[in-house]
């Protein structure tokens, strides 16, 4: 049985993984141990992805010893200032500022994904473009006590509870999700 390691914590990128490789190829699941390069501020959102992405393929080479490894990184740009990432919020009263702040708007999602073949990267950074409509204060508020915003960049889930509530208008739903699109077209190939 072939294998892919996945150097991330999300079972949503893992659970989208296992719906894209053939059923005869295992993913193995698991966080890197370094610490993620901090965000570059002063830099547009799609640099600070590439960035960050750039630091866990380098942490991945060194830490995993696996035939094939993906990493992956996602950030929401803030509406206003194509500079400032909405990154995971830290706690309930960060997640209501970005949910608030997304209200109504059309932002930008940017995920960078690379796949590591020993000495081998391949690696893709790709936007959408989300709207989201404007959430009443009782949405807000479900949205909040759902917890779905936990672990998720601009602190929402589009695929759970802000689901009802916002729509890619362009790009590709996964890019939203936690992958270039590019990523798992190249899987679905190899």
């Amino acid at each position: 049985m072939e294998l892919v390691y996945l150097a991330s914590a999300s079972t949503r990128r893992a659970a989208i993984l296992r719906e894209v490789l053939p059923h005869d190829v295992d993913v193995i699941q698991s966080p890197l141990n370094a610490r993620e390069r901090p965000h570059g501020h002063g830099m547009l959102v799609e640099e600070q992805v590439s960035h960050t992405l750039q630091g866990k393929v380098e942490a991945a080479q060194r830490e995993l010893q696996h035939s094939y490894i993906i990493v992956a990184d996602t950030l929401v740009a803030d509406p206003e200032d194509p500079k400032k990432a909405l990154g995971q919020p830290s706690d309930v009263s960060e997640a209501l500022q970005m949910l608030l702040h997304l209200s109504g708007r059309r932002h930008r999602v940017w995920s960078g994904s690379a796949i590591i073949c020993g000495d081998d990267v391949r690696s893709w950074i790709e936007s959408a473009t989300v709207e989201i409509e404007p959430l009443s204060d009782e949405t807000i508020e479900t949205l909040i006590h759902s917890g779905s915003w936990r672990g998720k960049a601009g602190g929402y889930d589009l695929a759970d509870a802000m689901g009802p509530f916002g729509k890619v208008v362009e790009g590709d739903e996964v890019c939203v999700l936690g992958f270039a699109g590019s990523l798992l077209a190249a899987l679905a190939k190899d």
